[in-house]
């Protein structure tokens, strides 16, 4: 079924004189929109979706004005909000200016650079950070000093890590990995990473016949 475009699913809803997005998902289950209007509009036309006022004509023209961008922003930096959890309690909790947003990422596309450019903290999303090159990372980490994964991990949450350097660098470094002990110079072998240094078996027997061990005990106090 082809949807009607925006402007014309728009005109039609504003002629049914809901308020609110409650009657607009009542009315929907009411079995009277037609098949031609999607359920979801704001997903439906996510590239014209200007909120609920204006796809119910409920919108005043105080909330028409938006302020500029730089305006906004430096409001919000004032707020001391951390991520975008906060950002979206904040929204909704009623003390948020009609003239700010709630989706600055869509109301200011051409300015828009991240949550952490909006909110003030300069934060950026894993995805859009540009890491250095493993072997430069490796250095890094192993200048740090670190024994294992638990000084790592209280290292990334002090606060002193560079942005180029990843939180994750086993995720982010998949094909180089070869787990901490190599990521911090120790050469220790964690339980789950010492599969990838073992020999092949028959490289591996090879080596034991070479040693004349002749029974389990021999073996045993060997490996010990």
């Amino acid at each position: 079924m082809k949807l009607l475009s925006y402007a014309d699913a728009k005109k039609h809803v504003h002629n049914l004189k809901l308020k609110s997005s409650k009657e607009w998902n009542e009315y929907c289950k009411s079995g009277n929109k037609p098949t031609d209007i999607p359920y979801s509009p704001a997903r439906a036309y996510k590239s014209y979706w200007r909120g609920w006022s204006d796809w119910l004509g409920t919108i005043t023209p105080r909330e028409v004005y938006r302020r500029p961008f730089e305006q906004a922003r430096d409001f919000v930096h004032k707020l001391g909000l951390k991520t975008r959890q906060e950002w979206n309690e904040y929204c909704k909790s009623g003390n948020k200016p009609p003239d700010i947003p709630n989706y600055p990422n869509t109301v200011y596309k051409t300015e828009w650079k991240g949550i952490g450019h909006w909110l003030g903290t300069n934060s950026v999303p894993n995805r859009e950070k540009q890491f250095v090159p493993f072997l430069e990372a490796r250095e890094f980490a192993r200048s740090l000093g670190l024994k294992n994964a638990r000084d790592w991990e209280k290292y990334r949450k002090s606060g002193k890590k560079p942005n180029d350097i990843p939180s994750n660098p086993s995720r982010t470094y998949k094909k180089d990995w070869k787990g901490y002990g190599d990521w911090l110079g120790t050469g220790t072998i964690w339980p789950h990473d010492i599969h990838k240094q073992i020999r092949p078996y028959l490289e591996a027997r090879k080596f034991i016949h070479l040693l004349g061990l002749k029974n389990r005990q021999d073996w045993n106090q060997y490996r010990f």
